[in-house]
Order: structure tokens, then sequence, then C-alpha cells
């Protein structure tokens, strides 16, 4: 087993070491089993494992899993370790020399082989960073803890496993776990090694059970072959089963010849004789008593579970056993005396010897098979022939007289020994042999009676003979008469009778006793041990999974078995108490209510109540049995009724979904009384029989006058014998028993009537304001019997319900229990029901209670009236509303209190907290009612009556009074909680099951009213109801002021979590500790997610649990349940630290270095090595918050394998914790996602998550990703292959998938590319098409589902909304069926309404659903939409040299034109969608323009742009009326650099200035041309006027670039080649519009509009006119218009006439005067000629001042610092000789403005001179009042000192900086300075007269 190749079971040994594979142990295989029961994942590891041939050799064999030493372990040690296959670590990470070394000790140490003990050394070494973690806390991690847990939460060894290493030096605190000590880690090595023994053997128990839990798949001998196998989903099952027929059911003997069972007695003894003899560990040092102390526990644990598998086999077997087995086992037994007197050798035995002894019991009890050998002797129908197949071992023992004589013998002496253990198999043995004597001497009469021709007859008379007198010696029978089943013994068996008759022979000759030996084994039993005692206590102590861990399914086994002696025993022994309580105990099981309702459903055949009421002789002799003695014997009818009525899922309902118990209880035929003191109205009937027959002569009343009543005794009885009190009376005339004729007579009377009403009329009866008393029992009932009838009316209101929500049906719960309450309250006032009752008598009891507390007084009847209430609220939970709100129970209102004042007084005392819990329960099933039924009780205002409908759910109070009854009982179980660390508990159980239910009572409100519905008002959801009590909770527990009385026992429950037991036999305690852990890990986490969605200031809560951080790094390692919670708990803790504003604290920093690196270690596992998926998605989660959340040194940590602090010790530095295992956790995610095809889409996602946040956050970790190429070609290859068209869940995913691959794949692209790397892009660019074709597509919203969806919904649910349901950021959200709206909240509060769930997937639900899943794939396509835009532009570094790559950003733009053109989604949900697609085109668009691509598809974006912004059919007008102008001016961009595109396409004409525009040569038009036109007229001409209005009625909403994108939209489109054909209607249209008109008013406005004194309207709207003129007709347009007038009266020229300057306030001015209104002039002047002349002379000359400025500009001026810019250019060598002198420096600077102003006055004034010199000038030019030589004169010294001149220019505007950084031709200077001097040199040249200077 153990030397096998290979394998799940035992990987390579180098794989194990270095991390790749990590072995399972026994008892992660017995967790895992545990948790996921049969629904282990196909083909995951711990399948693989429990299917490996390894792993089934040693499951079939538990007992001897670790085979000796041999030569063969030897060799396949020596293979496994050699340095071929493992080679030694240079890093230290292990040392195989060490573990050669530890696993030869081992072997030699326990005697087993070498490579099972080279697996325990590998598991040791797997685990140490765990148990380092657990061996206990530095003393600065306890001082942490203790300062947010409290003083006194690691003062003892519970919460601090190994207190010692507080008291280490520092040097060895690095070794916590003594990880180098050799005796620490063989000392480890061998508890290892005992817990592997016992953990297979739970681990084989388990899959046994598994197995056998569907006997028709086990292929037993006389089945096997037959039939077709069929198809097997239980995966365990089918493990178990393929071990069980291969090893137990195959052929009943394995490799050593032997049964299992044989097997299974054999390792028994092995174990006493190691408990006997001790393990002889450590001999040579003299043995250790913690060692052998150990060993001992083993032993008897090992000892338990193989009687717990011997059960189990023994149970399922349907043959009677084998002679071998039952005489080996009993020879074991008496050998050991049943260990009824086993004295443990080590105190910590002591816990486990009650098992042990109860399971010897039931062993001993099963292994005789009694029902099956009662079957046989009595020779019932289909029972088969017993046959031997061979020796007489091999023969069952019944047909085997040497057996049955040695049996005799063993059982014998054990009765005469009195052993306890023994004595259920001793009784058992006296019914067998009592049976067959009554079976030989029937059947020899029955053949003596058939010699006579009257068997049929005598055979009748047969039954009615007495008993011999054997039996008689135990008890009589009560009839005398045989069971009717032996009517069936017959004389189909002739050959057996004579065997027995020599059976009995021979015990009685060979019996030393002198009585009858069978007599003397009964009497033994029921007399000497009280077996029937015994019986109720193996039923309510070990049968029940709280009190041993015996599994639920077993310990119904167990119970069914116990009661089948009960029924075999009614044949010989009458109804007496024990009897009862002992078929009482077996029905209940021990367990109380709170168990009842936590009972999962079973099949009938493990129900001990069905089998019950199913069998006849049970019900005879027990059932009826108590009826018959009701009510003058009201306890056993009533604990046998509440017993049965469990029997919910097994017995049938009828058409109102009553049980079928409930008949009985209506219809019960007889009524046992006691008679009053002097009652005669009687007389005798049927005399002659003598049996005391009487008859009433007048009317019996069942209940009387109380004595306090104004009445005598005489008139009292006689009105209760003829009138009755309330109609309760038994009629004249009803025949009766007198059973005691001495007075007070005892009679019972054949009445019939509802037991249910009886006990109603009794509940009444006992209040303190009933005048009557009930007379059956004579002396009035005490509150136990009181206290049992309220609790059988909740038994059965519960089983009612529980039996609906079985079945599914919400209708017929309310219904069949409604039936129970009105037949209870049929006999009471009218005005009056047995639920007042009962809340009646709980109040008295309660107020008797607070005034009398600490009473010895039993609490049943108020625990009861409790459960009463409990059982209640699904039912009509409108009557538990209203009674709680005038109830004292709470303290409402500063009234009542009642509830605490219980529980101090007297709970407190007894360390029993019964009223507390039931208060518990009924508060958590109040918030589930007040959730489930809000929407419905909205809907319904009818008021409640005495039983209203089942479907009208409303309370009959307000919703303030349900909110104030909520709010108290969560003030009071938040002080049970705050105080309750404190209380004495006398029961562990109980204490953990208040703290779990509290706490998760308070995490289910937090999550209902903060999972759903983002509104942050409580009070406006739909679980409004739990506002004030969710408000209070965040008061407490997220205070950011200290607030430790709530917080503390919450860490303590974590320090006690860390201390959780490790058992492999109480695990039901075991799960009741971790389920308290786990719940307060998940509140904890909701309230830190709480305090984030709320944005509250840090919570205390916070602070405490960042310091109690090593603790909760112990939590993690200390069971694996915890694993989960942990990590989400961790994450919670990061991402809210850092949404703080502050910094965050270190995660790192506290839990220090040691533990860190320990911490790490364990979490590098991730989900293995069982593939736990969710946990290791969740891991991922918290990497991934880890690195994004401003936790650098732990991000360091965990992408570099290193802590800060070590990565700069040096290699000698010791004092520094070494890296954990493996590599960073950024390596295992790269090397994992290499197999990212075959990976789960979550887990994959995840990890894809935590590299791209991790590249994100920490661009160095990029480093990583070159060193794993297979990384990229693989998610490369991902994306080329991928296909996502059909919109569901998994393609959701592989969507989401691909965009976090975009993101890695753009910062893997960039960081290359800084790398000066390109080749990357080549490799990935033809991957991409994915992203191309999918990535922009319209989304997948399937809009007529969701309108459909809501209009549906509102109309079914007027008062919902489906927005009521939207998930929160509370919890994480997965896609898929449950993404968006929370479709279990949805179900809990709508599933009243039928059109919820529909017929066949036509529901609500079902449309939900789908939304939901729609909603999973958009929401996937918008991550991918911003991820590719990320991508694309990263892409975009690489255009200029790849017109591919320009074709396909260009595709890119177009498509998301396209998709913005075509979306039909609703605008509020999707439009920000659209803002990103717009975004991403114009970003992709400005880097083709930077580029000037000219490819086809490029321009091709013009009728795409255009296209878009026709079919939006808006304006800048509605734009920004709506809100929507960031989008429109989107477009406009594009739609430029389009229009950019167009005119760059063209030749140099498009570079012409605007002055020349009219020389451009003429030019076909382009096909573009029409669509031009209509975007001048949409975006220029009406667009100019909207935002000219705009900017005078809404100035603070309007934006000045808007008009400088139309004017540059309208600039660009002048220029477009070939477009001059178009100039008349362009005129037309701004004529109409008026757009030139607007554009004059908005100039003579400019300075009203100035923002911060800064005319920038004034500036845009001449700039605008300048393009305008740029066109000869709008040019004469607008001098036709007297545009010069208009100019010259604005408020703005009277500025400029003063005469500006580029450097005087505000500089714009100047900018308007020389680049706006002077090239204006030259625009008119080109189109109207020399008829415009004069009146633009006219114009300038208004301006004296500024023609003065302008001139002066170029002379001196004040001082000026030299510009701090421009690097002075050199001179040419010809202008060096010929240079004058250097102008003064005191000159202010020059400008490009200064420049551009000189040229365009210099050209003004040529062309005026020119034109008056024409006779074609209609007028006379004025000369213009411009020192033309002055100027000139200036400009010429200038530019005859360059290096001077280069020095004087500064630039102003945002454009002049960047031509000023921008260096010029040849890289002489900067093209600010060659614009400068071009302008310069013009002027001058044109004021010189020496050229045109570009001329007209």
């Amino acid at each position: 087993m153990d030397i096998l190749p290979e394998s799940a079971y035992f990987p390579a040994l180098d794989k194990c070491l270095n991390g790749e594979s990590l072995l399972i142990s026994w008892k992660t295989a017995f967790n895992g089993l545990s948790s996921s029961g049969s629904l282990v994942p196909e083909d995951s590891s711990l399948e693989r494992f429990l299917s490996d041939p390894s792993s089934t050799s040693a499951l079939s064999r538990p007992f001897i899993a670790f085979t000796p030493p041999s030569q063969q372990s030897g060799f396949a040690f020596g293979t496994r370790t050699a340095a071929i296959n493992v080679a030694p670590d240079v890093s230290g990470k292990y040392d195989i020399s060490q573990i050669r070394e530890d696993s030869l000790w081992l072997s030699k140490e326990c005697n087993i082989n070498e490579v099972g003990a080279l697996r325990v050394v590998l598991l040791e070494w797997q685990t140490r960073p765990a148990t380092q973690l657990l061996s206990g806390f530095s003393e600065v991690e306890v001082a942490s803890v203790q300062d947010a847990a409290g003083e006194s939460a690691l003062g003892s060894s519970i919460f601090l496993p190994n207190p010692s290493i507080l008291s280490l030096p520092p040097d060895q605190q690095n070794d916590t776990a003594g990880s180098k000590s050799v005796e620490n880690r063989r000392l480890r090595l061998l508890n290892l090694y005992l817990s592997e023994r016992r953990y297979i053997l739970k681990v084989s128990e388990s899959l046994i059970r598994a197995g056998l839990s569907d006997p028709g798949a086990i292929a037993s001998p006389i089945s096997k072959g037959k039939g077709k196998e069929r198809e097997d989903t239980n995966r365990v099952g089918r493990i178990g089963r393929t071990i069980l027929n291969a090893r137990i059911f195959g052929g009943e003997a394995g490799r050593s010849g032997k049964p299992f069972l044989i097997e299974c007695i054999e390792a028994l003894q092995d174990r006493v004789m190691g408990l006997e003899n001790g393990s002889g560990w450590f001999k040579d040092e003299g043995g250790r008593l913690d060692v052998e102390a150990d060993w001992g526990k083993n032993q008897i644990l090992e000892m338990i579970h193989i009687m717990q598998i011997m059960f189990l086999l023994l149970d399922s077997q349907s043959d009677i056993t084998l002679s071998s087995v039952a005489l080996a086992w009993l020879s074991l037994m008496s050998k050991y005396a049943f260990f009824d007197r086993l004295e443990p050798p080590y105190p910590s035995i002591y816990p486990f010897i009650q098992p042990l002894q109860s399971l010897t019991s039931l062993v001993s009890l099963i292994i005789l098979k009694l029902p099956l050998v009662l079957d046989h002797l009595i020779g019932e129908a289909g029972q088969p022939a017993l046959v031997s197949s061979g020796s007489p071992e091999a023969a069952p023992y019944i047909i085997n007289p040497s057996a049955i004589s040695e049996m005799q013998n063993f059982l014998t002496i054990a009765a005469s020994s009195c052993l306890t253990t023994a004595s259920p198999a001793v009784f058992a043995w006296s019914i067998i042999l009592q049976t067959m004597r009554e079976v030989v001497r029937i059947r020899k009469e029955a053949r003596e009676l058939h010699q006579s021709q009257r068997a049929a007859h005598s055979y009748s008379e047969a039954e009615s003979t007495g008993t011999e007198a054997g039996a008689s010696s135990v008890t009589e029978p009560g009839s005398g008469e045989m069971s009717p089943r032996r009517h069936s013994i017959g004389s189909d068996i002739s050959s057996e009778p004579g065997m027995y008759d020599e059976i009995l022979e021979d015990l009685m000759k060979s019996t030393a006793l002198d009585e009858d030996p069978i007599a003397y084994l009964a009497k033994s039993a029921v007399n000497g041990n009280s077996v029937f005692e015994v019986i109720q206590r193996l039923a309510t102590e070990f049968c029940v999974p709280r009190c041993a861990g015996v599994g639920g399914e077993d310990g119904l086994h167990m119970r069914i078995v116990l009661l089948h002696l009960v029924r075999a025993s009614l044949e010989w022994v009458e109804y007496g108490p024990e009897v009862l309580l002992a078929a009482l105990s077996l029905v209940q099981g021990g367990g109380g209510y709170w168990e009842f309702v936590d009972a999962p459903a079973v099949p009938a055949r493990l129900d001990p109540a069905h089998v019950f009421l199913t069998n006849q002789l049970l019900c005879e002799k027990l059932l009826d049995a108590a009826i018959y003695r009701f009510p003058y014997e009201p306890i056993p009818f009533l604990k046998l009724f509440q017993a049965l009525s469990s029997s919910w899922l097994s017995e049938p309902v009828d058409d109102q979904g009553a049980l079928s118990i409930i008949p009985k209880l209506e219809k019960i035929s007889t009524f046992t009384q006691v008679l009053p003191p002097n009652f005669t109205s009687y007389e005798l009937a049927h005399e002659e029989d003598g049996r005391n027959m009487v008859q009433l002569t007048r009317n019996l009343s069942l209940f009387g006058w109380r004595d306090g009543q104004q009445a005598s005794l005489r008139n009292r009885e006689a009105l209760m014998e003829t009138n009755g009190v309330g109609g309760s009376d038994i009629p004249a005339g009803t025949p009766g028993i007198i059973l005691f004729e001495s007075r007070p007579m005892v009679a019972i009377w054949n009445h019939k009537y509802s037991a249910l009403k009886y006990i109603g009329k009794v509940l009444e009866s006992t209040l303190m304001d009933s005048g009557v008393v009930e007379n059956a029992t004579g002396t009035g009932l005490d509150e136990d019997v009181i206290g049992d009838m309220v609790g059988l009316i909740t038994m059965l209101l519960t089983s009612s319900t529980k039996a609906a929500q079985i079945r599914d049906d919400v209708t017929s719960a309310p219904e069949a229990a409604r039936r129970v309450l009105e037949d209870a309250s049929d006999g009471l006032e009218r005005n009056r029901d047995v639920i007042a009752i009962i809340f009646d008598l709980f109040e008295e009891e309660l107020q008797e209670r607070q005034l009398h507390p600490g009473m010895d007084r039993s609490m049943g009847l108020l625990v009861n009236c409790l459960h009463f209430t409990y059982a209640l609220i699904p039912v009509l939970p409108g009557r538990v509303w209203a009674f709680l709100a005038r109830s004292g129970l709470l303290r409402i209102d500063g009234r009542g209190g009642k509830l605490a004042a219980v529980v101090a007084g007297t709970e407190m005392v007894s360390g029993r907290y019964e009223v507390l819990t039931g208060c518990i329960r009924i508060f958590d099933s109040l918030v589930e009612d007040a959730v489930t039924h809000s929407i419905s009780r909205k809907g319904s205002s009818r008021a409640v009556a005495r039983f209203s409908s089942p479907t009208a759910m409303a309370t009959g109070v307000s919703e303030k009074v349900m909110k104030d009854i909520l709010l108290a009982f969560a003030r009071t179980v938040v002080d049970v909680f705050e105080s309750s660390p404190a209380w004495k508990f006398a029961v562990l159980a109980e204490r953990l099951e208040i703290g779990t239910n509290i706490v998760s009572i308070m995490n289910k409100i937090m999550c209902y009213s903060y999972s759903i519905d983002d509104s942050l008002d409580l009070n406006s959801k739909v679980t409004c109801v739990l506002a004030p009590t969710a408000k209070f909770l965040s008061e407490v527990f997220l205070s950011a002021s200290p607030n430790d009385n709530a917080i503390r026992p919450i860490l303590q429950i974590f320090c006690e979590g860390v201390a959780t037991p490790n058992s492999t036999l109480f695990l039901h305690t075991l799960h009741s500790w971790t389920a308290q852990v786990q719940a307060t890990l998940k509140f904890s986490t909701t309230l830190i997610h709480v305090g984030r969605m709320l944005r509250l200031p840090t919570p205390h809560l916070e602070k405490q649990l960042f310091k109690t951080s090593p603790l909760l790094a112990r939590l993690y390692a200390a069971h694996e349940t915890y694993r989960l919670p942990v990590v989400a708990l961790f994450e919670s803790l990061v991402v809210s630290a850092a949404a703080s504003e502050q910094e965050p604290p270190s995660l790192l920093g506290h839990l220090g270095p040691e533990t860190a690196k320990n911490f790490l270690s364990v979490l590098s596992n991730l989900g293995k090595p069982i593939d736990d998926d969710e946990l290791d998605i969740q891991i991922w989660n918290f990497l991934s918050a880890v690195v994004s959340s401003r936790q650098q040194w732990l991000s360091i940590y965990l992408l570099t394998g290193n802590t800060p602090r070590g990565s700069l010790a040096t290699g000698e530095d010791k004092s520094q914790p070494k890296a954990p295992r493996g590599e960073p956790l950024l390596a295992v995610a790269l090397n994992s996602l290499v197999e990212i095809e075959s990976l789960p889409p979550r887990r994959a996602l995840a990890m894809l998550e935590f590299v791209a946040l991790a590249e994100d956050y920490w661009p160095w970790a990029m480093a990583d990703m070159h060193k794993h190429p297979k990384f990229v070609n693989a998610i490369s290859d991902f994306i080329g292959n991928l296909d996502t068209r059909a919109p569901t869940t998994g393609n959701a995913n592989k969507i989401r998938m691909a965009s976090f691959i975009a993101e890695i794949l753009a910062m893997y692209l960039h960081h290359s590319r800084q790398l000066g790397d390109i080749s990357p892009v080549k490799t990935v660019m033809p991957k991409l098409e994915y992203f191309i074709k999918n990535a922009i597509s319209a989304l997948s919203y399937n809009l007529s589902l969701h309108s459909n969806l809501r209009k549906n919904f509102e109309m079914k649910f007027p008062n919902a909304n489906l927005l009521n349901f939207k998930r929160t950021q509370l919890q994480r959200r997965y896609f898929g069926f449950d993404y968006f709206y929370d479709l279990d909240m949805a179900t809990k509060l709508l599933r009243f309404e039928s059109a919820w769930n529909g017929i066949k997937n036509d529901g609500l639900y079902y449309d939900v659903m789908q939304a939901n899943i729609n909603l999973s794939v958009v929401e996937a396509q918008v991550f991918l939409l911003h991820s590719w835009k990320f991508l694309a532009i990263e892409l975009c570094s690489g255009l200029a040299k790849d017109p591919n790559l320009q074709k396909a950003m260009a595709k890119v733009i177009v498509d998301c034109l396209r998709a913005n053109a075509s979306a039909d989604l609703p605008e509020n949900v999707f439009a920000r969608l659209t803002y990103v697609r717009a975004d991403f085109a114009f970003v992709l668009m400005q880097r083709l323009a930077e580029v000037h691509s000219t490819q086809p598809e490029v321009r091709a974006v013009l009728g795409a742009v255009w296209e878009t912004i026709r079919t939006s059919n808006t304006n800048f007008q509605l734009a920004l009326s709506s809100g929507n102008a960031t989008y429109y001016r989107s477009l406009l961009k594009i739609l430029f650099l389009a229009l950019k595109a167009h005119m760059e396409h063209g030749t140099a004409v498009a570079a012409a200035p605007a002055s020349k525009l009219s020389e451009a040569p003429s030019r076909t038009p382009p096909p573009s041309a029409q669509f031009i036109l209509e975007i001048l007229d949409l975006t220029v001409a009406r667009g100019f006027r909207d935002l000219a209005s705009a900017v005078h009625e809404h100035p603070a909403d309007s934006s000045p670039e808007d008009i400088a994108l139309v004017t540059g939209i309208l600039q660009t489109s002048l220029r477009i080649p070939g477009l001059e054909a178009i100039h008349p209607p362009l005129c037309q249209q701004i004529a109409t519009q008026g757009t030139a008109r607007v554009a004059t008013t908005l100039f003579s406005w400019s300075d009203r509009l100035a923002i911060d004194r800064d005319p920038i309207y004034g500036e845009l709207s001449i700039l605008f006119l300048l393009e305008l003129s740029s066109v000869p007709l709008i040019a004469e347009q607008l001098a036709t218009g007297n545009i010069l007038s208009q100019l010259a009266n604005a408020n703005l020229m009277a500025y400029i006439r003063k005469g500006i300057g580029p450097f005087d306030d505000p500089p714009r001015l100047h900018a308007i005067w020389a680049r706006g209104v002077l090239s204006l002039l030259l625009n008119l002047l080109e189109a109207m000629g020399p008829s415009i002349a004069p009146e633009i002379a006219l114009f300038l000359n208004q301006f004296p001042n500024q023609l003065s400025a302008a001139v002066s500009s170029w002379g001196s001026g004040p001082s000026l610092p030299p510009p701090p810019t421009t690097k002075t250019p050199a001179l040419k060598k010809n202008q060096q000789s010929t240079e004058p002198n250097p102008p003064q420096t005191t000159h202010r600077g020059i400008t490009l403005s200064m420049a551009i102003e000189a040229h365009s006055l210099a050209l003004l004034s040529h062309i005026l001179n020119t034109f008056s010199t024409l006779p074609s000038t209609p007028t006379a030019v004025p000369a213009l009042k411009l020192n033309r030589a002055a100027l000139a004169e200036g400009l010429e010294v200038f530019l005859s000192h360059r290096r001077v001149l280069a020095a004087k220019i500064v630039p102003i505007t945002p454009g002049d900086v960047e031509l000023a950084s921008t260096p010029g031709a040849g890289g002489q200077g900067s093209l600010l300075e060659a614009r400068v001097v071009r302008e310069m040199v013009e002027a001058r040249e044109l004021l010189l007269g020496g050229g045109e200077g570009g001329g007209l």
C-alpha cells in the first residue's frame, strides 16, 4: 500500500518539497468529507486521493494502514529519497538528510514501513508553519492581543496553546515550534502518526457509511453480476462501495483469508493489548508519561472507531451473523468483561470511557441480530431458510448448536457478573432462547393436534396457553397470549425443531445454576442490571450527536436497534414505567425541542417514531395503554404523543397537510378518571361478567368549580353531575368499568372525545382567573403536566410546519396547524382560544418567576410556553407580535423587562439558560417573519381574527410597535453578548449555542438591512422594520469611540477559536465550537463592510481587529473551517483601512515578521491540498486588496517573498525570518495562469485581478512577467481563441477575464517599450482580433426582458420595486443568476405570490434570474470596453510605423461611433458608457492625427462621426440644457479631427493662410462636400448661435472651449481642398441663421461677459468672424452688413483706442486687435477690393493711439529682465560685419502678436496706398496715421541684432509657449523665433517697399 509508485496518495518527493504538490493527510481528507458530504467535486484532488489504489488499499484495511517494514519498502524508500529524485535545497527551505533521518527513526520506533514513515515526516514538514503559528505568541503579540481582547483573554491554557513561549529567550522565539529541536520534532511526528491512524479509521467509516447509504448499489455476493450498474452521481458513495465490494462484501474475506468483521475484532484486541502494554516509545530513555497518555488515548479512540465501523457493517447486513464472528466478539468481550469495569490508566482517557462502553453494548446487541433471529425462529413468511455453506464457523450462529452453547456460556458469565454493558445483549439472548423454547413447544403441540384432525382449532387454543415456568419468573404477560404474529409458526421447517430441542436440552443439562438458565438471564438483565434504564441511558446520552459525537444517522440506527429490543421484550414483559420510558427515550433520542427544530429530514426507515407507529405490537402495548390510562395518568400519554409527533416526514398527511397522528388525538374512545368522593350516579351492568361494569345514570362533568366559588360542596357536585362546566361532560348511559373500588374510585368510560379539545379546556382551568378545575386526576395537575400539554400542542404545530417546509408547501403548514389550534380551542369560551390561554399561562408564570426568583420549581411550563410562541410564529405571527407588544417579557417604553429578571434571578444561578435560549430563538424567528412578510403585509389591512387565513400575515400591530419589539430584543441580546463571557454555564453546548445564535442574528439583521437597495435611508427599504435595530447595532459595534464591552466578546471568541479541540469523537461539540467562531468572523466582516459603506469614521472595532491580527492569523491555522471567513475578514480590514484618508495601519507591522512568514506560508497553499475553490478565490481576493490598498510592506512581501527588512539583511543576519516556502505569490499566479484554459473561470478571474492590480500599483513587478514568457503567450492564445457570443454566465466570466488580460497586456507592452523592446507588440497584435471585434460592439442588454420584467413586477407587487432587491457592496458579487438582484432575498419576500415561482419556469423568479445573467454579461462587456481602451491607447505608441495598426485603430473609432449611434439602451443606465466610447474614439483619433495618418480608413471616420451626431438629434442648445454637453462636445472634437484628416490629405492649399484662400486653385468637389455643408450648417451656423445664446442666458454653464471648437471646425472645413463649390450655399446658411450678426453681438457684449477681467468671448467672436471672412462671399456679406461700424462701436474697442500692448492687462486685448481685427480687415480688403479701402482707412484712423503704440513698441521702453527662455542662435556670418548698434536694453520684450500686428499694419498700409493710386477706387483713401518709417526702423534694428532679438522674444499665449519649446529647422532656435522673424522680415519689406510681402 505504502510502497506503490507515485500517486495522488503520495506524489513524487521533489514535487512535495517544492510546493508543486501537497500531501493530503487523513485528517484533511476527513474534514473535506465532513464539509462536502457526498458532493465532492468531480476530478478534485480529494476524489483522486480517495480513489487512488494506495488509498483504497489503506481504507479497506484501516486497522493496519501502516504495514511493518520490509525489504521492498526499504528499496522504495531509497528510491524516493535518492539524490537523482530530490536534490538538496541550497535555500534552506528543507533538509533532505534530516527528512531521511527522521523517516528511518519513525519507522524503527513505530515499526512501520519506511515509505509510510516518510509520508508522515513530510506531513509534519508540510504543516510546520501552521504548527509554529499555533505554538504560542511572542511577548509583543501577547501585549497587543491582551490590549484588544482584555487581560484575561490569554490568561489560561485554553486560549494560549503553549504559554511557555512567553518565557522563551529572545533568540529562540523565532523557532517557537521547536522545529529545529530534534526531540520536539519527533514528538510531533509521533503525534501525527497517531492522528493519521485515527483519521484513516474515520475516513473509512465515512466512506463505508456513504457506500451503505444506497444498499441497492452494493454488489452483495447474491446480487453480484446481476443487472446493469446504474449511473452514479454520489462520488463518495461510489468510492465507499468500491471499498465494500472489493474488500468487505467481495467474497467476505480479504488477503488474510478472514472475514472483515473478524479483522475488526482482532484489531480491537490489538488496541486493548496496546493499552495494557504501552507504546514502548522512548524506552531507552525510560519512557515519557505524556507520550504514554497520548498513546493510551489514541488506543481508546481507535477502539471506539473500530466498533463504529463494526456497527455500521452489522446494521447493514440482512443476514444473521456468522458463528465465527459472534463467537470471536463474545470471546473478546468476555475476556475483558465487556469493558464494564475498565479502569483508565490516564485521566485524559476518562471522557472516552462512556462512549466505549456504550458502543460495546450496542455492538454486542446488534451482533445477535435479534429481529432476524426471531423471524427465523418463528418462521416468518418470506424469510429464506438458513443453510450452512461449509464449516460450522461459516454458518449463521442460530443454526450452529456449538456456537449457541458457547454464546450461552459467555452471556451467562456476563449475567452472573452483572455487567451493565452486557445487559442489552443478555436480555436479547434471553428473548431468543425463550422464543426458541416457545416455538419448540408450540410446534410440538401443533404436530399432536394435526394427528387428531383438529390442527387449526388446537393451534388457536395453543396461543391462549400460559407461558412456561421459566418465563413467568420474570413477569407474566398481561393476557397470557402469544404475539399475533406467532400464528405463522407452522410446519414449513421440519428438521429444525429437533435441533432446537437438543439445544434447549443441552442448555438445561449444562447449566450450573439452580434455576432456569433462560429465566436467569432475563432476571439478571431486567432486575439485576435494570436493562430498560440502560437502554434509556444509551438513547439519551449516547445515541445523540451532541453527547458523544455519534453521527446523526448512526444514532438513529442505534436507537432503532434498541427499539427492536424493546419491541421484542413486549412479548414477555408488561406495560410499566421502565418500559415506557425506554421506548420514549428511543423515539425522542434525548434531544430537546431545539434539536428537533434543527433536525434535518431523514428517510422513514431511519425515523424511530415512524418505526414505532408502524409496528402493531409497540402501538398496542404502549401507545394504546397510554391512551387507555389517559387522563388519569397524563404524563405517559403526553410524552408519547409528543415524541411520536416528530414523525412529520415519514408519516403521510391528509389533504389539509395534517399529520396522521392527529386523528388519533381527535378520536379517543376511553376516558379514565378519579370519580368524585361521593359519586353515586351509576348503576351496575352485566354483572354476570364479573368485570365491575357500570353505566352512568346522569351526565358526568369532567370539570368542577374551584373551592373559592360561592356554592356548597353538595351543590357543586350536583351541578357537576348534571349540567357540567362549559359543556364538557360524559353523557348519561355511558358504559364503563370501575378499576379501583376503594374511594376515591377510578373508572374508565367508553367515551369518545378529542384529546386536544380536552387539553385546551384543562389549560383554561389552570389559569388563576378560572373558576373550574379538572376532575380526572382527583389531585389536580402540577406544572410539569401543564407544561407537557403545552409541549404537545407545540410539537404538533412544529411538525406541521416542518413537514410543509420539506414539501415546499407554504400554505399547508398554517392550515394543518390551524386545525390543531381550532380543535384545542373548541371547548373554550367564545372569546378565548388556546393561544390566548397559553399566553396567559406564560404571563402568570413569568410574573411568579420575577416575584420569587431562584425557586426550586421546574422551569418546564415557562420553557414550553416559549416553545409554543416560537412554533406559532410561522403559523400566526400576528398573534405573537400582538402578545409581545403587551407582554412584560421585554422592556419596551420603560415597562416590562421580566426576561432580564428571570435570567439574572434563576438561570444565572443554576447555569442553565433554557428561557434565554428560547427568547433568542423567538427573536431570530421574528426577524425572519418581519422581513419575509414585509411586502405582503403592506398589501394587507385585515385585522387579525381568532384564526385568520393563513395567507393573511398582518400582525395586528403597527410597524412602529414591531420596530420597538425588535429593538427591545436587540438590546437584550447585546447585553447578554457583552456580559455572558463571565457567566456560569453548566453545559458547554448551551454556551456555544447562545453565542452562535446571538452573533448569527445580529449578522442577519445587518445583512438584511444593508445587503440590498443602495439607499442609505434604511426606512425607505423593504426591510425598514429592521432599521432601528440595525442602527442600534451600528452604534454599538461601529462606534469610533472605545467600546470594549461590545468588542471584547468578539475577540474572546477568536481566542477560543485558536484553542479549537481536535477530536475524532465529539464531533457535534466540535461543530458547535467552530460554528460560533465562524459566525463571529462573518459578523465582524459584515460590520467592517457596513462601516465602509456608511463612510463612518474608523470604528474602534477595526482598530482592535488590526491589533489582534496575530490572533486571526493563528485562527486561520486552527481549523479548516475558519480559513475562508478569516481571509474574508482580513480583506475587509485592508479595504476599509485604505478607504480612510489617513495612512492605514500596516497589517505586516501588526503581524510581525515571524508570524507573517508563517501565515503567508500557510496562505500560499491556497485551496490546496483538496482544491477548495472558494478558499482559493477568497485568498486571491485578499491578495488583490493588499496590493491595491496602501499596504506597502506586505505587498512587497507578497510579490518578492521577502520582508523589506529581510531583503536588506545580510546573509549572516539570523534574526530575520526566512522567506515563506515556495515561490512568491505573484509567480504562483503567473505559473498557474499558464494553464488558463483549464482553470475554473472564477479562480482564473481572481488570479488575473491580482496580477493586474499588482502590476498597476507596483510597476517594478512587471519584471517578473518578463521571466514568465509562457504566461504572456498563454493569455494571448486565450484571447485569440475566445468566443463569447452566447449571453451566458460562463461567457460573462470569460469576457471579464479578457478585460483583465487587456489591462495586463497594456502594462506589459508599456514596460517593454520603456525597456526599448517593441517586439511584444508584433507578437501580441495578431491575437487581439477578439478585442477589435467585440470590445466595442453593442452591449447584450436585453431591453425587452428588463422592461417587461419591470412592468410585470410592478403590476404584481405595487408596494415594491425591483431596485429594492439590488445588491449593494456589502458582499462581493459574482456573475451569474444572483448577480445584480438578490434572488434569495426576493424569493424570501415575494414567494407568497404565486406569480413569483410560476409554473414550469415561467414565473418572475425565472425572469429575474435571466435578468441577472444578462446584466452579468453587460457588466463584463463594460469592463472589457474600459480595458480595451487602456490597451488600445498603449498600442498607439507604435502608430507612426504601422499602417495596419492605424487601420485597426480607425476601425475601433468607427465601431465606437456606430455603437453609440445604434444604441437603444436606457440613457439613465448607460449614458456613461456612451461617454466612454466617445472619449475612447477621441483619444484614438488624436493619436492618429498626431502621426498624420493618410489611411483611407482614417478619412472614413468623418462619415461615421457625422452619422452619430446626426442620429443623436441634438445640438448645443439641447446638450447644454440636458446636461449632455460633455458627450456632444466629444463628438465635435472627433469631428474636428476627422475634418483635419481630410484637410491634410490634400495639397499645400490646406496650409495657405486665410488671406490667400481665394488663390487656391479650383478643384473638383470631394464626395464629402455635401455632408460637410450639413456639418457647417448644424455645428457652425446653428451651433454658434446656440452657444452665443447660452453665454448670455447661462454664462455659468457655458464654456469658451465650445466656441473655439466650432471655430476650429469651420476653419478646418474651409481648408479642405475642393470645397469652393459649397461657398454660395454656406453663405446662404450663415445669412439665414444670422450667424455673423450673433458673432458681432457677442463681440459687442464681450466686455460684460469677461471672466476674471478676461474678454475671452471678444477674442473668440472676432476669430470666428475672421474665419467667416475667409470666404469671399461671406466677407462681402459682412462688409455690406456694416461690420466695421459695429465693431468700432463695441465697448471693447474703446480700450483699444487708448493704445494697448501685449504686456498690458488684460493681454488678450492686444491679441484681439493684432490677430483678429487686423486680419479681418485684410480679408475684407481681399474680398471687396478698392471699394472698401476708404472705409478701412477711416476705421484704422479711429485708433491713432493704438497705431502709435504699435510703432513705439519696437523702440526703447522700460527695462525688462532677460527672458528666461530661448537659446540664442548663431548668427549668419554675412550679418556680423554690417550689424548696427544694438537697441537699448530697457525694451520690455517682443511677442509674436507684436510681430503679427506689425506685419498686418504694414500690409494694410501697403494695400491702402496701392488702392489710393488706382483709378478704380471710388473715393479717395485717407492717409493712414501710421509712422511707417519709424516702424521700419524699429524692425530693422532688431532684425540686425538677431542674438538680442532672440533674447527679447517672450511667449505669452499657450500657443507661444508650445512654439517656444519646439526646436526650429536645423535645430537653430525655436519655432516661435522663426515665426517672429518671418513676420518682422515681411513687415520690413512691405514698409520699405522692397516687395509685396506676401501681397494680396
